[in-house]
């Protein structure tokens, strides 16, 4: 019996300390951010270019391909980039700055042409565990105005968002969004008949973007949804929860985004990594009660929903099309929401009809690990 239980508790200590180790390696790492790109086409026949983007990951290389930092070769670098005062950080780019503007092409009229720095905005050192907002603004003037444009973002920074406009005072000219894939062209665009995103275009990038948000870019807000789906196999109690997360981001998705409510990111992040280790803890105890986790659902989906809006605001839209967009986003947040909660019951059940017994084997180890990890996470959001 002895060792029958010695033998229990090595195999357990073994899946623990395995699932530790490939948590690990996202624990305190930063998403990589796609980039945003406006152009600018004036009257005197210049053309601007702004990019908001994360100038420590770009320098060292690391693309949307990576779900986060610490997967890059270049995570040490890019953590002691992420340290550096905005002075210093810029400065390490003016020798970064040629090899930059090589991974990148704004072409005019079928023309590559050569881009100068005419502003550049870095952010203090602020929150660590989210990316800095760096802005770079290069001009290029033109001795004719522009018929045609088409940008690419280097294939090594990945994902980009681009609009456009031809500036006129006091109007809104921008374009839509339009989402580039793994650095591919936007395509030669035509100033002159620059066509009208339809309804059902703007839905599916926006739903694209709002899974994208979550699987496989917000590995907070999976592994809240994981520990979530962990808690029950009873497909009416794991319906409410979802359900009753969904409600509550929803809620604060919508007066986030219309500027009804507001609260410091400083305050939002710790409190969605610590909602991450306290519905964990959950999973772990023997009486659990629904009404209560449902209740603590609801309120940390209030959160979460906060932790959704910061990241569509990057996207300034038309007022127009806010409406459209907005629902579009959460319709992407659901389905990947979806999707991790299905993928999470399936894996349940596959062990428990093959090994049985996965509440010891299974749900309360990786419950575990989501708790430590969630717990690891509020820690260094608090002391960031």
């Amino acid at each position: 019996m002895a060792t029958l239980c010695g033998h229990f508790c090595n195999q357990f200590m073994k899946k623990i300390a395995l699932i530790l180790y490939l948590f690990s390696c996202i624990a305190g790492a930063d998403v990589v951010k796609p980039a945003l790109v406006e152009i600018s086409i004036f009257s005197d026949k210049r053309v601007e270019v702004s990019i908001d983007l994360s100038l420590e990951a770009a320098m060292t290389g690391i693309g949307t391909q990576y779900a986060s930092t610490s997967e890059a070769p270049n995570s040490d670098e890019y953590n002691y980039l992420r340290l550096l005062r905005p002075k210093e950080l810029e400065s390490r780019f003016e020798m970064f700055q040629t090899e930059f503007l090589d991974s990148i092409n704004l072409s005019i009229d079928g023309s590559k042409e050569k881009l100068q720095l005419e502003s550049s905005f870095i952010d203090i050192v602020g929150y660590t565990k989210r990316p800095r907002k760096s802005i770079l603004k290069y001009s290029v003037k033109l001795s004719k105005s522009p018929k045609s444009i088409a940008w690419q973002f280097g294939k090594v920074h990945g994902d980009s968002a681009l609009r456009y406009r031809v500036y006129k005072k006091d109007e809104y000219t921008w374009s839509d969004w339009v989402w580039l894939r793994d650095g591919s062209s936007s395509g030669k665009i035509l100033i002159d008949e620059q066509e009208a995103v339809s309804n059902s275009q703007r839905i599916i990038e926006f739903i694209s973007i709002g899974f994208d948000h979550v699987i496989p870019l917000g590995w907070d807000h999976l592994l809240f949804i994981v520990g979530m789906a962990l808690s029950t196999l009873l497909w009416r109690r794991l319906l409410l929860l979802v359900t009753t997360f969904t409600v509550a981001h929803t809620i604060t998705l919508g007066l986030s985004m219309y500027e009804l409510v507001e609260i410091s990111a400083r305050v939002v992040e710790p409190l969605i990594a610590f909602s991450i280790s306290y519905v964990a803890i959950e999973n772990i105890l023997l009486k659990q009660s629904i009404i209560r986790k449902s209740i603590i659902v609801f309120l940390f989906g209030l959160i979460h929903g906060l932790g959704f809006a910061s990241m569509l605001k990057d996207f300034e839209m038309d007022p127009d099309t806010f409406l459209v967009t907005l629902i579009s986003f959460n319709v992407g947040v659901e389905l990947a929401q979806i999707v991790t909660v299905l993928g999470v019951v399936c894996v349940v059940l596959l062990h428990k009809k093959i090994i049985n017994n996965s509440r010891k084997l299974l749900i309360i180890p990786v419950s575990v690990v989501i708790a430590i990890i969630g717990f690891w996470w509020g820690v260094e959001r608090v002391i960031g």
